[in-house]
């Protein structure tokens, strides 16, 4: 009896010792699990990760050891939102851990909220050092954007020139331009036209000049007062639009451009559902603008935009996307005739550069310099990619983008796929503020789906087409059963 118990009492010790040994195991994994944080995020869309942006700005301010503090006043009952919001702001404080927030509810600790100014909820205020920024509605975007101007120490001025038909950034139907001017906003820059009919020169505080698919050319004041704003290390954005603007092409071929007159057909973009003249952008160059640039964009009707070569003295161009290799140009005379076959005499087969960019040496090329832009320089002096990258970061050089289409940062176009992301990184690498040069984070509304010519056409028959025939059918077959039945006398 006595070793029954003995064997009892070890058999419940030894239990009782392994469930104390298993609940020490659980609870030091969960302490492990609280001291360092992860979260892996399994949806397709990527829902919960940070956009590469996003992380790249949160990045900055923990690369210079910044702390910021989030205030985050919403009252106890809106708990959906503040789930959503503290979800948001876990992201960034994952990768930055003097990334803190703290909420509030405004009823409740109403003297910091009447210190902070609280007037309406929700209100978020983040504090970076003495700057603050308020945001009313919370999402990704603004979030990025307001930590974005709390990095910025000035703000830089964006001219749109006006005055030959180009897109009107006060216009918000689809072939206006305030879309991109809302975007280049958002980013910490103001905006201003530029009428340089009226002015004899590009304003000094410009940063950016932005010609956005003129009609018309320039006058030659005008070009002379952009020639000498580029020589001086501006930076110029200009979007072109087939068979126009001959002179401003000419002007563009002494920064390292060479455009003709010609338009973009591609096979590709029918088979993603869109038009033989809207070419698809696959393929980018390596370059900070298109860094890490995993995402199509769209170029409606565009013009080729290749380099010079050799670059003229001065100037280190490259080309920085191009279209499929199932795509080649025409002339106006084909696009008017309805023939958009292939003709070697007078096009190109693909893949067709649309987009280049290039840095001019500063003083290179001034209004007396612009004539020797046919000087020829030896292969051996042409410069690498990594050069134009790299080259400004020791003097003071001007930056010129220059696109083949003028609709793709147009609203109708701008949110599609990468067009957005490629226009403001174009933005940001003018400005020389290569640091933000990153995919941006999109709005939960404004992500379009682009189906292929199967997806739709299968999105349009199931469910308008096979699924209503079925239940037809069945009716049918039903219907004749019963018919049958009630002639065998089956049915009363």
């Amino acid at each position: 009896m006595s070793d029954f118990f003995k064997s009892r009492t070890a058999k419940g010790g030894g239990l009782a010792f392994g469930i104390i040994i298993f609940l020490a195991i659980i609870v030091a994994l969960q302490y492990i699990a609280v001291q360092n944080p992860k979260r892996w995020d399994v949806t397709n869309s990527g829902s919960h990760t940070l956009a590469p942006q996003s992380r790249q700005v949160i990045e900055t301010f923990k690369d210079k050891d910044l702390p910021v503090e989030v205030l985050a006043f919403y009252e106890t009952k809106d708990q959906r939102g503040r789930e959503h919001t503290q979800d948001l702001l876990d992201r960034y404080r994952d990768v930055w851990k003097n990334f803190t927030y703290t909420f509030y509810d405004p009823d409740r600790d109403r003297a910091l909220a009447l210190q902070n100014k609280i007037d309406s909820y929700p209100t978020v205020i983040l504090k970076v050092g003495p700057k603050t920024e308020r945001l009313n509605q919370l999402d990704e975007e603004s979030l990025t954007n307001a930590l974005t101007r709390l990095l910025r120490t000035e703000v830089k001025k964006v001219y749109f020139l006006k005055g030959h038909g180009e897109l009107d950034p006060a216009d918000t139907g689809v072939q206006g331009f305030s879309v991109a001017k809302d975007q280049i906003e958002k980013q910490n820059y103001t905006t201003s036209d530029l009428i340089l009919l009226e002015t004899p020169k590009v304003p000094d505080d410009c940063a950016i000049l932005v010609i956005a698919g003129p009609k018309t050319d320039p006058m030659d004041n005008e070009f002379s007062a952009i020639e000498d704003y580029v020589g001086k290390g501006g930076s110029l954005l200009v979007t072109l639009n087939p068979f126009k603007t001959p002179k401003l092409c000419e002007v563009l071929k002494k920064y390292g451009f060479e455009t003709t007159g010609d338009i973009v057909v591609d096979r590709m973009s029918q088979a993603l559902g869109g038009d033989y003249l809207m070419p698809v952008i696959t393929t980018y160059a390596q370059f900070p603008i298109t860094r890490n640039f995993t995402v199509a964009s769209f170029f409606p009707q565009t013009r080729s935009v290749r380099v010079v070569s050799p670059n003229p003295p001065g100037v280190q161009a490259i080309e920085l996307a191009k279209t499929s290799p199932v795509s080649w140009t025409i002339d106006e005379q084909q696009l008017n005739s309805g023939v958009a076959d292939f003709n070697e005499k007078t096009g190109k087969k693909g893949p067709i550069p649309v987009m280049a960019v290039s840095t001019i040496t500063a003083k290179a090329l001034g209004p007396k310099a612009a004539t020797d832009s046919n000087a020829k320089s030896s292969d051996k002096d042409q410069p690498q990619k990594s050069d134009v990258a790299n080259d400004t970061k020791t003097n003071k050089k001007g930056r010129v983008v220059v696109a083949g289409s003028s609709l793709f940062a147009a609203n109708r176009f701008f949110k599609l796929q990468g067009n957005g992301d490629l226009f403001l990184n174009s933005i940001s690498w003018l400005a020389e503020d290569e640091n933000l040069i990153a995919i941006r984070p999109k709005s939960e509304n404004a992500q379009p789906i682009v189906l292929t010519g199967n997806q739709s056409l299968i999105s349009f028959v199931i469910p308008v087409i096979i699924v209503p025939l079925i239940w037809i059918l069945a009716g049918v077959a039903v219907f004749v059963y019963r018919r049958k039945l009630a002639r065998a006398g089956g049915l009363d």
